[in-house]
């Protein structure tokens, strides 16, 4: 087992060990009272972050699919309707286009992953079908669930000096937090530049800085990246940026500057070796630390007040298939 999954459960386990209210009260209350210090109440939502959220969603899903699971092989023994399943089949048009729906060409080969995707899509039927008996169960009144879903975890993130691409008053804004020397950062790039394409026109795309410790030239490239803003050619440079990770030494990002048409050059130069916006990326590092962006990508992704240009949402982390995010942004567009 992982390190970062025994840390995790450890923290869970002592979460519960710590919460003198009942197990049941933490799931079947919105917001339920889980210490008293003096007189005064501390509810839940009061001491809540994202990664006590995190593993009560986890829990909740572990819980549920365990329910499920025990339901359908309880009710199979006494109705043949919960006993039978069906051969699951999936097609090589239906891996191909999962392939390219999801932007696969960017982890591997469509032979390589194939068997993998079959995999998953597989299991995947066998997922919906079990949900579909569940359902079905739960209706004829034969499953009665009492567990209570934990509510989103919500953040405020202002805009500040992100950079944002064309439509700058979405309804919805998806801010991402990233690294220019780091590969999950740069394997989520064209996966975003789908979704430009495909939410421009409702979405607000926009992007801050969070350089990890341990890529030494990556804060250097964010700052690149700034002094080339200050003459149009952000997206320019960012996009050479990601393809060349390796390469982002002060003498690399002179001459990206070049390559990308920077206008004034003396003027980006100095810019770059003054350390000009230094204290502009460490402000973004500083709010997605706030935020509990430990790694990177990282996104926020929620409603937008262009006006007082403030999103309120959730935090999704990590390379993620294109289908998530649409799911996040669907659900924000119909809120």
């Amino acid at each position: 087992m992982h390190n970062q999954t025994i840390k995790r459960l450890a923290l869970l386990c002592l979460i519960l060990a710590w919460i003198p209210s009942s197990f049941a009260q933490i799931f079947n209350q919105e917001n339920p009272v889980v210490a008293k210090i003096g007189s005064k109440e501390l509810r839940l939502n009061d001491i809540e972050d994202k990664q006590i959220n995190d593993l009560r969603k986890q829990l909740f899903d572990k819980i549920s699919a365990k329910i499920k699971e025990r339901a359908i092989k309880q009710l199979a023994f006494s109705d043949s309707q919960y006993s039978k399943s069906p051969n699951f089949q999936v097609t090589d048009s239906q891996i191909k286009e999962f392939y390219t729906k999801n932007n696969l060409s960017t982890r591997g080969s469509y032979e390589k992953l194939a068997p993998q995707i079959k995999q998953y899509m597989v299991a995947q039927q066998q997922a919906m079908f079990g949900d579909y008996l569940y359902n079905k169960a739960q209706k004829e009144g034969l499953v009665t669930s009492m567990l209570q879903q934990p509510g989103d975890f919500l953040v405020q993130v202002a805009l500040e000096t992100g950079y944002t691409w064309s439509n700058k008053k979405g309804k919805v804004m998806l801010l991402e937090f990233s690294d220019y020397q780091c590969p999950f950062c740069a394997r989520v790039q064209p996966t975003l530049k789908s979704l430009r394409k495909k939410y421009g026109k409702q979405v607000t795309f926009a992007y801050r800085h969070l350089p990890l410790p341990f890529h030494k030239e990556a804060d250097e490239a964010s700052i690149a990246a700034e002094c080339a803003r200050d003459q149009g050619k952000f997206e320019a440079i960012h996009d050479l940026l990601y393809k060349n990770p390796k390469q982002q030494f002060i003498p690399d990002l002179k001459r990206y500057a070049r390559q990308v048409g920077v206008d004034d050059l003396k003027k980006f130069d100095t810019c770059l070796d003054q350390d000009t916006y230094r204290s502009r990326v460490n402000h973004d590092k500083a709010v997605g630390a706030s935020l509990g962006m430990n790694g990177t990508p990282s996104f926020a992704i929620g409603l937008y007040d262009p006006d007082k240009k403030l999103m309120q949402g959730e935090i999704l982390s990590g390379a993620l298939p294109e289908a998530q995010f649409i799911q996040m942004i669907e659900k924000y567009l119909n809120k």
